[in-house]
């Protein structure tokens, strides 16, 4: 399944949230008519830290989705990294952005827990080539396949089915009156059929009973002949 559909990038840029001495938070959204229409096969988090200081300092990367019971949020994943000097880091966000993905409300929040001392782990400047987004790679869902099954009589004579049957005009002496066409295909359901299929209310109905009628005088007519 989905070979052969084509693959295309998403990209979502952070936009901030609020932030405290030890924390920040960036908001990662994506547009819920992609997001209901779209398979998502790997996501990936791009962050640029700016100089951490002498020595190492530990950060808290928390993957936080929007709780359907109420307004508050929930944490997704949790990883402890140790930054060493400024420089890009990727992180794997496939798992909860396909779970956002099947959300009403598909954004994804970014939490960054820091030492106080470091000030603020990112770039300063919203417009910078270094400030953090999210990639993921994607095609489109790919509709179920409906099997139909088929609806002509065969051998299974307990199915409800709909039976071919030809009506010639003049076979039912009709042909003074209709010239064209010189009959028509009078199908009907035969087999185990609900009742609502027995035939078609009002006027097309009524038509069809009378050829139907017709047909039977005629096969009376010829038997009682031969």
């Amino acid at each position: 399944p989905g070979m052969g559909l084509q693959e295309y990038e998403i990209l979502s840029f952070a936009e901030s949230g609020s932030s405290a001495p030890r924390s920040v938070h960036l908001h990662f959204r994506f547009s819920q008519e992609v997001a209901g229409s779209t398979e998502v096969l790997q996501a990936t988090l791009h962050l640029f830290w700016a100089a951490p200081g002498p020595g190492a300092q530990p950060v808290t990367v928390r993957l936080l989705q929007p709780d359907p019971a109420g307004p508050n949020t929930t944490v997704a994943s949790e990883t402890r990294l140790e930054v060493q000097r400024s420089g890009w880091t990727t992180l794997d966000v496939g798992a909860a952005v396909r779970s956002l993905f099947g959300q009403e409300i598909p954004r994804l929040t970014v939490e960054l827990e820091v030492p106080e001392d470091w000030g603020s782990p990112l770039p300063s400047d919203h417009g910078d080539s270094h400030w953090p987004f999210v990639v993921a790679r994607a095609r489109a869902r790919t509709p179920p396949r409906v099997h139909r099954r088929g609806v002509d009589c065969g051998g299974d004579p307990r199915m409800c089915c709909r039976q071919e049957f030809f009506v010639d005009f003049k076979e039912i002496g009709w042909e003074d009156w209709i010239i064209q066409p010189e009959g028509y295909h009078m199908n009907f359901c035969a087999g185990l059929c609900p009742p609502h299929m027995a035939g078609v209310p009002g006027l097309a109905a009524s038509f069809h009973t009378a050829v139907l009628n017709r047909v039977k005088a005629a096969s009376a007519a010829a038997a009682a002949d031969s």
